[in-house]
C-alpha cells in the first residue's frame, strides 16, 4: 500500500483513508456547522486529527452512494455517534450508516447505504504492556496473545484492540462499555502479517450480538472493520 487516500471496499461496506498531505487546501469542504465544531477544538493534533477523519469519512460516503452530495456534512449526534447529513437537493430518503476513526496521522472512515450498525478502527502497532492486556482484554483474548511470538505479539495486541474499538462503535457505545464486554476472534493468526491483506474477523458481545469483520496491517498500522451479522 502506498501513502496517499485510498479507497476499498469490503461487500457494500465503502472504505477511505487518508493522511495529512491529502487533505484539501483550505476549509471551503467543511459546512458552517463543521467549521463551528473544529473551531471548539484548540489542540492542534485534536483538529488534525478530526479534519483527518471527516475527509477521510467523506470520501467513504461518496463512494458508498455512488455519487456526489451536495453539502455533504458529517456532524456527532448528543451520543458522539458520527451522522451524514446530505443536504439540500440530496434525495430525502437516502440514509448512510458510518463510522470514523484516526491514529498515527491517519484518517478511517467506513460507509454503507441504509441503517446498518458499523464500526471501524486503525491504531498504531507499538507495545501493549502486559498490564493493558490484563486490564481490558477477555481471558481468551489474553491467551490469544500469549500465544503469539513475540516478534508479532505488539500486531496481535493492537489487533485485538482495534476490532474492540470497532464493536463498540457498532454498539453505539464506545469506550463507555467495559471493554472485556465483547469478545474477539482472529482465525489463523500465524504466519506473516505484514502484507495488505483483508482477512477475518469476527467478534461477539456478551448481550448476544455478534459482528463479523476484516483487518489488515501495513506501514506500521493496523486496521479493523466491522458489521453487524445477519
Amino acid at each position: 500500500m502506498t501513502p496517499g487516500a485510498r479507497r476499498d471496499e469490503i461487500g457494500d461496506i465503502h472504505l477511505a483513508w487518508v493522511r495529512k498531505p491529502d487533505l484539501p487546501q483550505g476549509f471551503a469542504w467543511l459546512t458552517a456547522s463543521e467549521t463551528a465544531a473544529l473551531g471548539g477544538l484548540r489542540l492542534d493534533k485534536r483538529r488534525t486529527d478530526w479534519l483527518l477523519g471527516r475527509w477521510a469519512a467523506k470520501l467513504a460516503v461518496r463512494s458508498a452512494v455512488g455519487h456526489e452530495l451536495p453539502l455533504l456534512e458529517i456532524l456527532a449526534d448528543a451520543d458522539g455517534r458520527p451522522r451524514v447529513h446530505a443536504g439540500e437537493g440530496a434525495d430525502p430518503t437516502l440514509a448512510a450508516s458510518l463510522s470514523i476513526s484516526h491514529s498515527a496521522g491517519t484518517g478511517f472512515g467506513a460507509a454503507v447505504v441504509g441503517n446498518r450498525r458499523i464500526g471501524c478502527d486503525v491504531e498504531a502497532i507499538e507495545p501493549r504492556s502486559e498490564a493493558f492486556v490484563a486490564d481490558y482484554f477477555t481471558t481468551a483474548e489474553r491467551d490469544a496473545v500469549a500465544a503469539i511470538a513475540e516478534a508479532e505479539r505488539a500486531l496481535v495486541a493492537n489487533l485485538v484492540w482495534s476490532a474492540k474499538e470497532s464493536a463498540l462503535k457498532a454498539l453505539g457505545e464506545g469506550l463507555r462499555l467495559d471493554t472485556r464486554s465483547v469478545q474477539v476472534s482472529v482465525p489463523d493468526l500465524k504466519g506473516d502479517h505484514s502484507v495488505s491483506e483483508w482477512s477475518p474477523l469476527f467478534v461477539a458481545a456478551r448481550d448476544g450480538r455478534t459482528f463479523e469483520g476484516r483487518w489488515r496491517a501495513a506501514e506500521g498500522v493496523v486496521w479493523t472493520v466491522l458489521s453487524e451479522a445477519g
